[in-house]
């Protein structure tokens, strides 16, 4: 039986696998880097990490033949109101004002985000999301979200802070969850690019990083989580009642 038939027959499991595999060898490129790559050059090491997350999520996508369901095409790039509003998430953060010298170069940061954020997305909510579209799609949103969340426990497992770890988890799998949310409603895969690229650098840049773990910073997260979970309820809410009109036009 080949991977894609496979994966059409178990998609909670192959996307399970794909995020795990992810995870895994980003995990052993940057402990072997440790162990056997002098310090002065451990940068050439992360690099190669890094470009992993790109190179493996193409490469699945290419494997199990999720091109067409990956909403990768430019024409379906259709700002959806969902997306505009999601944009509210980096805005808060940009409220407090920016600050330029938060990074040595902005272009620079910009394109360092535009690539963790391709990569990423094009894992979680382009050959993951395409893989669990068999499913209820409250499922999917949940269990998207879940396992991009749980990506992010790889900073437990190279500096040993679990706390923080699985804080940033928790957090991650919020908004992971409304991008998916965003990449269902808006049809592309590329808008989730854009807005992960946005959150990202806004927070960055934001005033607000200078004061991280301060009770300000704490509750602007969580006025950003709790509009991230609204976002994701409206999608669901409407597209049930998308669906039960469409049921009764067809009766």
């Amino acid at each position: 039986m080949s991977l894609r038939l496979l994966a059409q027959r178990h998609p909670a499991s192959a996307a399970f696998l794909l995020a795990a595999a992810q995870f895994v060898l980003t995990v052993a490129i940057l402990k072997i880097g440790i162990q056997f790559v002098p310090r002065e050059s451990f940068g050439a090491v992360k690099l190669t990490a890094f470009a992993s997350t790109v190179i493996f999520p193409l490469l699945a996508v290419q494997v199990l033949g999720l091109w067409p369901q990956t909403g990768f095409g430019l024409r379906a790039v259709r700002p959806a109101p969902v997306f505009v509003a999601a944009l509210s998430v980096g805005a808060i953060f940009l409220a407090f004002g920016i600050n330029p010298a938060a990074r040595p170069s902005f272009a620079g940061e910009a394109l360092l985000q535009f690539a963790n954020a391709f990569g990423e997305e094009l894992l979680f909510r382009g050959a993951i999301f395409a893989l669990l579209l068999s499913l209820p799609k409250w499922k999917a949103f949940v269990l998207n979200g879940l396992l991009f969340g749980a990506m992010h426990l790889i900073h437990g497992f190279m500096e040993g802070n679990w706390h923080a770890a699985l804080v940033q988890a928790a957090v991650t799998a919020v908004a992971g969850t409304m991008f998916t949310a965003v990449r269902d409603r808006s049809g592309s895969l590329w808008l989730a690019i854009l807005l992960h690229m946005f959150v990202n650098l806004s927070m960055i840049f934001s005033n607000l990083a200078a004061q991280s773990g301060q009770p300000l910073v704490f509750a602007v997260e969580r006025l950003a989580n709790v509009i991230e979970v609204v976002l994701v309820c409206y999608v669901l809410v409407t597209e049930r009642r998308r669906s039960a009109t469409s049921t009764l036009a067809t009766a």
